[in-house]
């Protein structure tokens, strides 16, 4: 039952929330339910008893809904307030009507804040309508891009998902009626910012000027998006024109043929002869699930089982592959010799001579052979690991035919 309010004079008023903060918890106590009711919203009537169930049996929650006028109750049955649902729905980008009158008082309220910008005396009055105008042409620009993208997917789920073919048509005419009067709010608003010179002489700063510029983009990308939408439109009508006349043709021929006249009336035979398109085509199978009911109840249910039985007991169990025995060389311990030289000890002994660094590396005793390319990468690498601890000269020598730099310490 839904709970009502008397006040002193014997008017009936509705609870009502006083705040974002006791909207949001009353909303949250009962999100499960919501959730439910909007997802089914098109499709099931929830009873009071089913909603009692899904809030776990507290009663309080529900009629907390329903006092508020968030859930309405008709008799047994319980329904979203149309509120709410809109707003659910324009939230998640979901709703299906197009709110062209939205934008229409967007745009009278913008002109009544200009005229009364202009009749204003004080400066924190014009001040508090220059901020209204520029709210309000925000919205305009919102609106008009949330009703484009709300108009191309339904323009797109109503020729895909609606059956019968004169409501799908006469829904995408008035979807084309709707994109319309889409693009003549365009239209006004750009019209609006054209004639309000006095307005924008007088008005216009930094803020209000960025803000007809990206309203102006914004409606430019909506226009833009109209026209492709309603090239979408013409298409989708040209088809269904199409099918039909299709349609009607495949009904005739039915008539015909039920009335045993389409060989006298008409040449299908003929045609048919001639036409051979899905001859390669595969036989379609298909398959007829069985119910568990009749799995559990009925003794027909027995050979079907048994039949399954039969069928994969018959499979032959799949042996996995063993990979083969290592070979012997693999498992035996073998020792590879890797040859390391220690850089810095090699700068060390560098450091504490007076020689350039090439004749010093090509000149070491090393303790195992070490042949000139091996000498000439280690000069590389000691030139290049330590450029803070070497002074480097224009200077150049010779050695065996080598021309090197001549690296010397710091």
């Amino acid at each position: 039952m839904i709970i009502y309010l008397f006040s002193h004079d014997g008017t009936i008023t509705m609870a009502t929330y006083n705040s974002i903060k006791e909207l949001t918890r009353g909303l949250q106590q009962g999100a499960k339910l919501l959730n439910d009711m909007f997802l089914k919203r098109k499709t099931v009537a929830i009873r009071y008893d089913d909603a009692l169930e899904t809030l776990d049996g507290d009663e309080n929650r529900l009629q907390h809904l329903i006092s508020y006028g968030v859930i309405e109750q008709s008799g047994d049955t319980l329904e979203l307030d149309d509120i709410y649902q809109r707003f659910f729905e324009e939230v998640l980008a979901v709703n299906e009507d197009i709110n062209i009158a939205l934008v229409q008082t967007y745009i009278s309220k913008l002109k009544l804040d200009m005229d009364s910008y202009l009749a204003a005396e004080s400066q924190q009055r014009r001040s508090m309508l220059l901020r209204e105008v520029r709210h309000t042409f925000k919205s305009i620009e919102n609106a008009t891009r949330r009703n484009v993208v709300d108009l191309k997917r339904n323009v797109d789920d109503t020729y895909k998902q609606e059956h019968n073919f004169k409501i799908k048509e006469l829904r995408l005419r008035d979807f084309d009626e709707k994109a319309r009067l889409i693009h003549e709010l365009t239209e006004q608003t750009e019209k609006v910012i054209k004639e309000q010179v006095i307005f924008f002489s007088n008005a216009m700063d930094i803020g209000l000027k960025q803000t007809v510029r990206e309203v102006q983009e914004g409606l430019r990308d909506a226009a833009h998006g109209l026209i492709a939408i309603s090239q979408q439109i013409i298409e989708y009508l040209n088809r269904i024109e199409y099918q039909s006349r299709l349609v009607k043709k495949v009904r005739q021929l039915k008539y015909l043929r039920d009335q045993f006249m389409i060989e006298q009336a008409t040449n299908v035979n003929e045609v048919m002869a001639q036409t051979n398109d899905v001859w390669m085509e595969r036989q379609p199978k298909y398959v007829t699930r069985v119910s568990l009911d009749f799995l559990r109840n009925d003794d027909a249910a027995l050979d079907i089982l048994s039949n399954i039985r039969r069928r994969l007991s018959n499979k032959t169990a799949v042996k996995s592959r063993l990979g083969g025995k290592i070979a012997t060389k693999f498992l035996t311990g073998q020792i590879e010799t890797l040859r390391a030289f220690n850089h810095q000890e090699l700068l060390n002994g560098f450091l504490a001579q007076g020689t350039d660094l090439f004749n010093y590396v090509w000149h070491y005793p090393f303790t195992e052979t070490v042949d000139d390319e091996l000498r000439l990468v280690l000069f590389l690498q000691l030139a290049s690991q330590y450029p803070e601890r070497l002074r480097y000269t224009a200077e150049t020598d010779m050695i065996r035919n080598i021309e090197y730099p001549v690296i010397y310490p710091r």
